[in-house]
């Protein structure tokens, strides 16, 4: 209390100074208008960028949740595509349909990625989700984009997915328009892009053109964005390999979905009945 006392003491000049300053900015807005308006413009000034600053600073930390509620929104979305081209694939085929025997066979699951890899020879993802969420391998993974790769082993709350940058992952995958299918590689250099090999060389296809996922494999259901053709490498034989510019940025991915079949079990157990078994 003593070196409180002693101080204000040995600082009143100080403190007189700063209760005259104050004192008469105040007598000063308040007998002249015009010193009023600028105190009035400099305090809304002031105080619009402070509240700017919280806005941005909210806004920063409710990206997630708004991006998670995007991508949520975005596999119900999907969910319901996939449904529809079951209806629709009846109807074509049957001419008729009953509603009872469509249902969702796919459903998405968020999950955020907590690790990730893009220079090495063989890449990998890992996701805050495990086999207490329901996750296990074979599950495809996407992201808003496309195709980001397949879940190779799990634990309770973690799972590691085989990427699309691991030339361990052969995709099935087409052309969209012309349904000519091929398999999605990654030569182990550019985090950009992948081959997409075996096409029939008799193919009509152009740069630009969209390559999706055929549907072959349980992991993922048809027609899921893969990337774009930006060149040919032509080795002179039957088919053709085409560079593939990836649509998902593998150095920026952030939240995906985990793709479930409820199918998939049945599908595989099939397969493997007569030993194929299609990625």
């Amino acid at each position: 209390m003593e070196n409180l006392i002693r101080f204000f003491t040995k600082n009143s000049p100080w403190f007189t100074w700063l209760f005259l300053a104050i004192l008469s900015i105040v007598l000063l807005c308040q007998t002249n208008p015009y010193h009023r308006s600028i105190w009035f413009s400099s305090a809304n000034f002031i105080t619009a960028n402070v509240y700017d600053i919280q806005a941005n600073v909210t806004g920063y930390f409710g990206l997630r949740q708004t991006n998670d509620e995007m991508l949520e929104r975005t596999g119900q979305l999907e969910a319901e595509n996939q449904a529809l081209r079951q209806l629709l694939q009846q109807y074509q085929d049957l001419g008729s349909h009953s509603n009872d025997s469509v249902h969702h066979q796919y459903r998405y699951l968020i999950a955020h990625v907590v690790g990730n890899s893009i220079n090495q020879a063989e890449n990998y993802i890992t996701l805050d989700k495990g086999s207490a969420d329901g996750v296990h391998q074979d599950l495809g993974v996407a992201d808003q984009n496309g195709v980001v790769g397949i879940v190779a082993n799990v634990s309770e709350h973690y799972s590691l997915v085989l990427s699309v940058l691991n030339p361990k992952l052969r995709l099935s995958v087409m052309l969209k328009d012309t349904e000519s299918f091929g398999s999605l590689v990654w030569d182990g250099k550019d985090s950009r892009y992948a081959h997409f090999e075996d096409l029939p060389r008799n193919v009509d296809y152009e740069n630009g053109d969209t390559i999706v996922t055929t549907g072959y494999t349980s992991s993922f259901p048809k027609n899921i964005p893969v990337g774009r053709i930006v060149d040919t490498f032509d080795g002179g034989g039957s088919f053709l390999t085409l560079q593939i510019e990836l649509f998902p940025n593998f150095n920026r991915l952030n939240a995906v979905h985990v793709i479930f079949n409820d199918e998939q079990e049945e599908r595989d157990r099939l397969q493997e009945s007569i030993g194929t078994s299609d990625k």
